[in-house]
């Protein structure tokens, strides 16, 4: 009698498991494309990327607690976790940096797999980051997507803190402006 209970609940925890799978895999194919391109834009590898894709989903799998839909979009809180888990992952293999002149295509990957006003809000970015002069691009490429901060770039790019600092925010001042003049 008892073994029938017991394996009932195993049955169901089997099911929940299940379940918990499938929601996991769904949320990977709504997702897995942008996690994957910023991943690539952080670490400029594909191989890595994809290490840090799965990483981060595994993050995701582990403490789905976390995320809280009162503190903003799903899909804001993921990709923090992507570009926090590719950062790291820079950090932990001690790379050397890189800096793309410009965001090219190359630099900044086609954004997949995305409902079509997201991906249009991306590639705006992408546009708007480009009309920055190039230092204040640059500045903000090591920052966020490298990882570094503003005493590490000044030190990188032989450059006065003050300067980084006020390149910093300029650079997010004009995007700023410039994204709030193309969403309202």
């Amino acid at each position: 009698m008892i073994e029938d209970q017991l394996i009932t609940r195993i049955q169901r925890r089997a099911a929940e498991m299940e379940g918990a799978s499938q929601a996991l895999a769904e949320l990977y194919d709504l997702y897995g494309s942008r996690v994957y391109s910023l991943s690539v834009m952080i670490l400029g590898e594909g191989m890595a990327a994809q290490e840090a894709t799965q990483d981060t989903f595994m993050k995701v799998w582990e403490r789905p607690e976390q995320y809280r839909d009162e503190y903003g979009k799903f899909a804001s809180w993921l990709l923090t976790i992507a570009r926090r888990t590719a950062i790291d992952r820079l950090r932990r293999e001690k790379r050397q940096f890189t800096i793309a002149a410009s965001l090219d295509d190359d630099a900044f990957p086609e954004l997949r797999d995305f409902k079509e006003d997201t991906e249009n809000r991306w590639r705006e970015l992408r546009l708007l980051m480009d009309e920055l002069p190039v230092d204040q691009r640059e500045t903000l490429i090591l920052s966020f997507y490298r990882g570094m901060s503003q005493n590490d770039i000044s030190a990188y790019l032989d450059v006065p803190l003050g300067t980084i600092k006020t390149r910093m925010k300029l650079a997010m001042d004009k995007l700023r402006h410039a994204w709030h003049g193309t969403t309202r």
